[in-house]
């Protein structure tokens, strides 16, 4: 599908890079080929004037035309003699770029996403920037990471996703305001430094983090925890109990899938006894199946429910050492 040509970063995936070069260039250009053919395939149009449009020298739109040309998703036209020269080529739309065109086009009119990458990008340049102080939020305008698949975000956008990242503690805002709304000097907090470094996604990071630091309220505050605030004490639980609290506690502590599917596996079968053998239960497979738990719980964020599981598989291992 035309979604699948990697001509440029999926603005959805996690952390992006720098958008120097030509890289911002080639959704616009492919967009205006679009808009100017309303598109038709294989209409030649001249791209010296896209050149003029975006104040760019015609040796960059040739860059781009060549990119393009590349993966399969526009047709250049040149005369004798004019290929491989700094001119921009003519140029006409293929069925694969119509199509990458149209998916272009809905991605850059999907507010999600618009709010997904610019959580990303400016999280992502307050990191890259944090030798820097001040640092003032109006400076990610000159910067690469402001291009939405060859957009620019608007102001007013940059100030939601400040005020969201200062809301989530991820960054901290102070001086003058910006856009009314938060301070325009920027830093991350460790939290924001944490987030950057796991690579997460910005919003499930939030949701985690807030899902995890949240006072624990279900069947467990009586038996299991003894305080949430200060040091989390955690009662001996029989082998199902301890498989009932890691399968309550797995979502807000594991976000990968394979590996949440892989600890809701490890808690089942210790809630069934299961042995992979068909005998009777032993200490070393339950051993295992703790020691499984243990590694996938032990690299979530620090957290409440985080402690609540680890003390508890401790003592459950304990036990089984005598």
């Amino acid at each position: 599908m035309a979604a699948a040509v990697p001509s440029f970063p999926d603005p959805g995936s996690g952390p992006q890079p720098s958008t120097a070069g030509t890289d911002r260039y080639e959704p616009r250009f492919l967009l205006w080929l679009w808009q100017r053919t309303d598109g038709e395939l294989d209409l030649p149009v001249p791209s010296d004037s896209f050149a003029a449009r975006q104040n760019i020298p015609e040796s960059t739109v040739r860059a781009v035309a060549d990119r393009l040309r590349g993966h399969g998703l526009i047709r250049t036209h040149e005369g004798p003699g004019e290929a491989r020269t700094d001119l921009a080529p003519a140029v006409s739309l293929r069925a694969a770029g119509a199509d990458h065109a149209r998916w272009l086009q809905a991605r850059r009119a999907d507010p999600a996403e618009r709010g997904r990458f610019a959580r990303t990008a400016l999280l992502g340049w307050i990191f890259a920037q944090s030798d820097r102080r001040p640092l003032r939020i109006e400076e990610f305008f000159d910067s690469g990471e402001i291009f939405f698949l060859g957009e620019a975000l608007s102001g007013g956008e940059v100030a939601r996703t400040a005020a969201y990242l200062a809301e989530a503690e991820l960054i901290a805002c102070e001086g003058p305001l910006f856009q009314g709304r938060v301070g325009s000097h920027v830093s991350l907090t460790q939290l924001g430094v944490d987030c950057v470094l796991t690579g997460a996604d910005v919003g499930r990071y939030v949701a985690q983090w807030r899902q995890s630091a949240r006072p624990v309220s279900n069947t467990y505050v009586d038996t299991v925890v003894g305080t949430v605030h200060g040091d989390v004490t955690v009662q001996p639980l029989s082998t199902v109990e301890l498989a009932d609290l890691v399968e309550q506690f797995a979502p807000a502590l594991v976000q990968d899938e394979e590996s949440l599917a892989a600890l809701l596996r490890s808690a089942d079968a210790l809630r069934e006894g299961d042995d992979p053998h068909g005998g009777a239960p032993d200490r070393h497979h339950q051993q295992g199946l703790l020691e499984r738990i243990r590694s996938a719980v032990g690299g979530s964020p620090d957290s409440v429910g985080r402690q609540v599981v680890l003390d508890a598989v401790g003592q459950a291992m304990q036990r089984l050492m005598g």
